[in-house]
C-alpha cells in the first residue's frame, strides 16, 4: 500500500502480526519492549480501524461505486488483468496500474492462490472508484 494511505500505524501492524501468530498480549509486549496495556490499546485501535475500513468499502459497494470481482480457479493468470480492465471500463474507472503492474500486484497479494500460472483458489478483488484494488 502506498505510504500515507494505510489506516494502521507501523506499531499496530507489528502488534497484529504477533497476535495473529498466536502470541499473547504479554508475550507481544515483551517482544516489543512495552507494556501489556499498551499492546491492548494498540490492538484495539487497529481492529477498530480495520472495521472502519471494511465498513467504508461496503458503503462504496452499496452505492455502486466499488465493484467486487471473483477470479475462479483454473483461470489463467494472464487473464486476470483482462478481467479487471473490462470491469473498470464498464464502470468508467481509470486504473492506476498498467497490465504488468496489475498482474504483479495480484501475484504478490494472492501468491498462495496461484500455482503454475493458474488460479487454484478463488481470488476476491474489489475495484475502487479511483482505480485502486483490494485483493483478498
Amino acid at each position: 500500500m502506498a505510504k500515507g494511505l494505510n489506516l494502521l500505524t507501523d506499531r499496530q501492524i507489528q502488534v497484529l502480526k504477533f497476535r495473529n501468530r498466536g502470541l499473547t498480549q504479554e508475550e507481544t509486549a515483551k517482544q516489543l519492549k512495552t507494556t501489556r496495556e499498551n499492546i491492548s490499546i494498540l490492538e484495539s485501535r487497529a481492529r477498530r480501524n480495520i472495521n472502519r475500513a471494511r465498513a467504508t468499502i461496503e458503503t462504496l459497494q452499496g452505492l455502486g461505486l466499488a465493484a467486487r470481482l471473483q477470479v475462479k480457479p483454473e483461470t489463467p493468470v494472464l487473464d486476470i488483468a483482462k478481467i479487471i480492465l473490462r470491469k473498470a471500463d464498464s464502470l468508467n474507472v481509470r486504473m492506476q496500474l498498467d497490465c504488468i503492474d496489475l498482474l504483479e500486484k495480484v501475484k504478490m497479494k494472492a501468491r498462495n492462490k496461484i500455482k503454475s500460472k493458474k488460479v487454484v483458489k478463488t481470488i476476491s478483488i474489489t475495484l475502487l472508484p479511483y482505480g485502486d484494488l483490494i485483493i483478498e
